[in-house]
């Protein structure tokens, strides 16, 4: 049994911020350009609960199955959930109709989420626990950013995006790769004061290192990806693991211009987009690498047949 993703979709409901917006804290266009790449990101109203978000991204795709009660799990991840209790998976599986008997939780692992999410709904498909796993990123980070700190508020943004995994006989065996150091918590972490911290260039090496290291394992262990997507963390690590992933031949997408860095949304966000250009065929082998807080690293080469018109 292989599985793959069979349909993908998105939801970005909050405001367009562009850069301008930060002249309040001595930013400018051009500097935050130079800095990150980023020219604009949506955020979320503050009183938007992420289960609608995420719920908004689900919805086409559960509209347009066949027979949703094929759906046996729901992978809701989140960074920026800040209530503990309950999880907020079982509410989205409420509002978009799934029954009582799906397996639905909760998962964080920062910015490497959707990696580790994409293993954990494919290995469910694949050992025949779940004909269908719904895999969902949801992410509202400008509300844990200091927005007065002039390293972190331009970067982060909000939305969501799904992914529907499904066994079917044309496609290959996913292949996965993992790691995690707990030494180097202290790189990336929320502040006991609000906020974030980053330690910038201890993040921005290893990021350029872990995900060009993931993206090669997927190029040595199974069918080589035809495109890959990587945490669209900021500009300048994209730059560096782009011209790795040219070395390897295939194509690396940067959606960050746009999006900005939505934590574990920003690979699906971005292939989705890809998607919706035109820029991928409908199908192939989608690449994902990331690394994120934790420190957690990670990717998965996984085959891909999405509809040629979806909801993006």
């Amino acid at each position: 049994m292989s599985a793959g993703i069979v349909d993908i979709a998105t939801a970005k409901p909050g405001q367009i911020i562009d850069n301008d917006h930060f002249a309040s804290i001595g930013l400018t266009d051009e500097w935050i350009r130079r800095r990150s790449g980023i020219a604009s990101r949506s955020w979320l109203p503050e009183e938007t609960p992420l289960a609608e978000v995420a719920a908004e991204a689900c919805a086409p795709i559960v509209t347009r199955m066949e027979d949703p009660s094929s759906i046996g799990a729901l992978v809701v991840v989140s960074t920026s959930v800040q209530q503990r209790v309950p999880g907020i998976a079982q509410k989205v599986a409420q509002l978009i109709g799934l029954g009582p008997s799906v397996l639905a939780f909760d998962m964080n692992a920062a910015c490497c989420g959707f990696v580790y999410g994409l293993v954990t709904g494919l290995s469910l498909c694949e050992a025949g626990q779940a004909r269908s796993v719904l895999v969902c990123s949801v992410e509202a980070m400008s509300r844990l950013v200091d927005r007065t700190d002039r390293q972190t508020a331009p970067i982060f943004a909000d939305g969501s995006a799904a992914v529907l995994l499904q066994d079917r006989p044309e496609f290959a065996g996913f292949c996965q790769v993992a790691g995690c150091d707990g030494s180097q918590e202290a790189l990336m972490r929320e502040t006991g004061a609000g906020g974030i911290h980053l330690d910038g260039m201890q993040v921005y090496d290893r990021a350029v290192r872990r995900m060009s290291e993931s993206a090669q394992y997927l190029f040595d262990h199974g069918p080589a990806p035809t495109v890959m997507v990587g945490h669209q963390a900021n500009g300048r690590i994209l730059d560096q693991v782009s011209a790795f992933a040219g070395h390897l031949g295939v194509p690396f997408v940067n959606r960050i211009e746009n999006s900005g860095n939505t934590s574990s949304a920003t690979i699906p966000l971005a292939f989705a987009e890809e998607l919706d250009a035109g820029s991928l065929p409908a199908q192939g082998r989608l690449g994902a690498v990331a690394y994120g807080a934790g420190e957690a690293w990670g990717g998965v080469s996984v085959d891909y047949r999405v509809p040629a018109v979806a909801a993006f």
